[in-house]
């Protein structure tokens, strides 16, 4: 009986076989229409490229519905922004920095069916218009980051869903701080209440004091003001902090606010003039997963066949 039924099925699969085959050699089939998506001219990669051009040009030119529809509805991300918050960031950057070019270079396209990831490299430059205490004129804002952008397609067109910043230096400078030299150091990962450093370097002149207050702040809208307090830079131009990262709820930036001060000594009277104003930030990636896979590392047994004889031995002992 079971051999019978195995008999039945295999001429099943056989006659099916046959049939389907006779039909493929009756049917003329236009292989180029099979598919999930419109068939286009242009390249995938060449079409990615293009959005990250019309990226830079729409922020450059800030042509606010041209930059937001780069980004799908769903956009979110990695710091929590949706697609209504990238909208308030545009327009109030934009407003703040109106004379700020950008600049933004691809250095990888991974394209899968419907999914892409995108490596970039971008800069923000120039002139800022917001106002600090003390110093007149306007300052110098410079930024570069390094970012993964994801990408899906829905018929044929891509749109941006997701971003993560690997990493982001900026600075912003006024007076005399714009010609001096200096950079803030901090890790890019570290995990949740994790203790870090973060280093300030700088070459002040002679005849100038400087003085740093470096916090750390998490990435938020509207901004969370951490409170400063100021201490001389040492001799040798470095002044570091150990910090302690927040929960893990949130990324975060490591902040140094530093003021550049001239003494004015007359007649044994010593008068500060504050002449210069710097912020540098340098950002920090706060990852729950990272102190996860130290924790399930440092708990994993270790096979004894996988240790050296010698130790076998002094355990013996």
């Amino acid at each position: 009986m079971k051999k019978l039924l195995i008999t039945l099925f295999i001429a099943i699969i056989s006659f099916n076989t046959t049939v389907l085959a006779k039909e493929v050699t009756k049917t003329a089939y236009d292989f180029s229409s099979i598919g999930f998506h419109k068939r286009s001219e242009v390249p995938v990669e060449l079409q990615i490229r293009k959005i990250f051009d019309d990226y830079q040009k729409t922020t450059n030119n800030k042509d606010l519905d041209g930059f937001l529809n780069l980004h799908d509805e769903s956009y979110r991300s990695s710091d929590g922004y949706d697609k209504a918050r990238l909208k308030e960031l545009a327009i109030e950057s934009w407003k703040e920095y109106p004379d700020v070019k950008y600049s933004i270079r691809v250095l990888s396209v991974n394209v899968d069916l419907d999914n892409a990831t995108v490596i970039t490299n971008e800069r923000m430059y120039g002139l800022t218009s917001a106002a600090v205490e003390y110093i007149k004129g306007n300052g110098y804002i410079d930024s570069e980051s390094t970012a993964i952008y994801y990408l899906k397609r829905c018929s044929n067109d891509w749109k941006i869903i997701s971003d993560f910043v690997i990493n982001e230096k900026t600075s912003m400078r006024y007076g005399v701080a714009r010609f001096i030299p200096m950079k803030l150091d901090a890790p890019a990962l570290v995990g949740p209440n994790e203790e870090y450093t973060a280093i300030i370097k700088m070459n002040v002149p002679r005849n100038y004091v400087a003085l740093v207050s470096i916090n750390n702040e998490p990435i938020t809208y509207p901004i969370e003001k951490s409170t400063e307090v100021f201490r001389s830079i040492k001799a040798d131009g470095i002044r570091e902090r150990i910090l302690t990262s927040n929960d893990g709820t949130k990324n975060e930036n490591a902040i140094a606010s530093i003021g550049i001060a001239k003494p004015d000594v007359k007649d044994d009277t010593i008068n500060v003039n504050l002449v210069g104003i710097a912020f540098l930030s340098s950002r920090v990636n706060v990852v729950k997963h990272k102190m996860n896979n130290v924790n399930s590392i440092s708990e994993t047994k270790v096979d004894a066949k996988l240790v050296p004889e010698k130790q076998n031995e002094k355990s013996k002992k």
